[in-house]
């Protein structure tokens, strides 16, 4: 909080002299440093800047219209606040060159009609100059001792935040170097900070680097004794507890909040997310390249190595990864999803768990639809329980589509009417038949490529397929055929054993040894990839 020219007006000894501003009315917030009396003509070169100086013109006096020029010109040059010449002595009035000067230079002159004693103006200025720096070393140590110990009680940007709105009644705001809103406090509902203009601001350093600004907005004083003082302490408690919050525990449990908040669509707006992930480090705008990298099957395997082994395995500052429930949950920023599954699946593997998969989910264009992406990642894994280690939702879409259904009444009926008898005869005769059937449509009704996916004799799949014509009818036929590969489809996704009822629908048996054999069975038999049967979806053709 500093004097200026308008609080030395205000003083009862300057008013005494009857002061009137000839040039600079405009100017009167102007601090002054100090107050210097002087009569020479060389007093400029004497001064460093910020003074008040107090003369009677004696040194300039005769000089002319050039050497008052120069003299005001010097004046300026070093910084003075103003320059208070006292009528009476040396001048009866400030003559034009002196005042034309003063407004070229952009210098205050006041005029002092009355004599008073420059010794009396000066105790009087130096003692507000004093009590005004008494005024702002209490506030300071006011604001760093609030500061220290919301610091120690665990405080982080936004609670600072909150404090120093509070200390100086005003509007606080702390963004990144990008501009990025982190935490805000007494802005208004609905108000935009970023249309205001800042009253006061300061950097914000971490490890030394600059890594964001705290300002403070309208309305407020800036002359206000706590202002600056909360803006540089401010800054460094901030820089303070964005380091503190790098600690691996706190790092850890921010990054866990976010992805869970992203999951379950917990926040107020999109701004908020990208500027908790610049908290941490992860330069995420809005709109983006966005996709979930979901890793299960780990094993025994430590949850804080397999985050680090994600983190590793991708670049720098364009992944979000936390532990979330049995899962390793990644946000990535990317062009190439199945790449960076695949590089994860890499580094996990190397950690000597069980036979860890990573399922990529869905890329979507911003970061508040991550949920989408990890939804679906997550419905892939379920889907392809032991199935492929490397899973792409976005070429399960069928079936994505499809497990959102498998649970209606209609879906069971389908099942049922398609393939039911199929169902029933494998569990009561221990035989291969709806597999048989999913093989054959999924490899384009070929049977020469069917027979060689099931390791089996043309003769032998002939039978199959003679047979499974006997149970349910033409498979050869257009119409047939999208309706057998949805009803396959299902029942793969449905839950229970085959055969079982709410799986097929069939009315027979409850499996029996046939049904433990046919499990056996194909339990046994190569692992048909889960994208076929969607694939045959919209695929028709006929084989040898």
């Amino acid at each position: 909080m500093t004097v200026t020219l308008a609080d030395v007006l205000a003083l009862d000894v300057v008013q005494r002299t009857r002061p009137e501003v000839v040039v600079g009315a405009e100017l009167l917030d102007r601090p002054v440093r100090w107050v210097h009396t002087s009569e020479l003509a060389e007093a400029p070169y004497l001064l460093k800047g910020g003074e008040l100086l107090l003369t009677t013109g004696l040194g300039i006096s005769g000089r002319g219209p050039l050497g008052e020029a120069a003299y005001v010109a010097a004046l300026a040059g070093r910084g003075v606040a103003a320059l208070a010449l006292e009528l009476g002595w040396t001048y009866v009035e400030p003559s034009p060159a002196l005042v034309a000067a003063c407004r070229e230079h952009g210098l205050p002159l006041l005029v002092l009609h009355e004599v008073a004693p420059f010794v009396e103006v000066t105790e009087a200025v130096q003692s507000a100059i004093m009590e005004r720096a008494a005024t702002s070393t209490r506030a300071a140590r006011n604001v760093r001792q609030v500061l220290t110990d919301a610091l120690l009680d665990g405080a982080g940007p936004q609670e600072l935040t909150t404090v120093l709105a509070e200390l100086i009644s005003a509007p606080v705001v702390v963004t990144t170097a990008e501009g990025a809103l982190v935490a805000s406090a007494g802005v208004g509902p609905g108000s935009s900070a970023r249309r205001r203009r800042p009253l006061a601001r300061q950097d914000i350093l971490l490890l030394e680097r600059h890594w964001g600004q705290v300002v403070v907005l309208p309305p407020c004083s800036t002359d206000g004794p706590t202002v600056m003082a909360a803006c540089t302490y401010g800054a460094v408690a901030l820089g303070l507890a964005l380091l503190r919050s790098t600690a691996a525990g706190d790092l850890d449990d921010r990054r866990r909040r976010l992805v869970d908040d992203l999951t379950e669509r917990r926040w107020r707006t999109p701004a908020e997310l990208g500027a908790r992930a610049r908290v941490l480090g992860l330069p995420f705008p809005a709109e983006g390249r966005y996709a979930a990298l979901v890793v299960t099957d780990v094993g025994a395997v430590e949850p804080e190595s397999v985050v680090r082994a994600v983190v590793a395995a991708l670049a720098p500052g364009t992944a979000l990864v936390a532990d979330v429930d049995e899962h390793v949950v990644a946000v990535v920023r990317t062009s190439s999803v199945l790449a960076d599954a695949g590089a994860v699946l890499s580094a996990v593997d190397v950690l000597g768990g069980s036979r860890p998969r990573v399922a990529a989910g869905t890329v979507v264009g911003r970061l508040e639809d991550v949920d989408r992406s990890i939804a679906r990642a997550r419905t892939a894994l379920a889907l392809t329980a032991g199935g492929d280690r490397v899973v792409s939702a976005a070429d399960m879409t069928a079936l994505l589509l499809l497990a959102g259904v498998r649970d209606e009444p209609l879906t069971a009926q389908l099942v049922r009417e398609e393939i039911g008898r199929l169902a029933d005869h494998d569990a009561a005769h221990g035989t291969d038949l709806v597999r048989t059937l999913r093989v054959y449509l999924a490899h384009s009704s070929s049977k020469v490529r069917a027979a060689e996916a099931l390791h089996l004799r043309r003769q032998t799949l002939y039978g199959r397929l003679q047979r499974i014509e006997e149970l349910i009818g033409d498979i050869s036929s257009s119409h047939r055929h999208t309706p057998l590969v949805l009803a396959l489809a299902l029942e793969e996704l449905s839950p229970g054993p085959p055969g079982a009822p709410g799986r097929c629908g069939g009315d027979g048996g409850d499996g029996g040894d046939g049904g433990v054999q046919r499990r056996r069975a194909r339990s046994a038999a190569p692992t048909i990839p889960a994208t076929e049967p969607s694939s045959a979806i919209v695929t028709r053709g006929h084989g040898r």
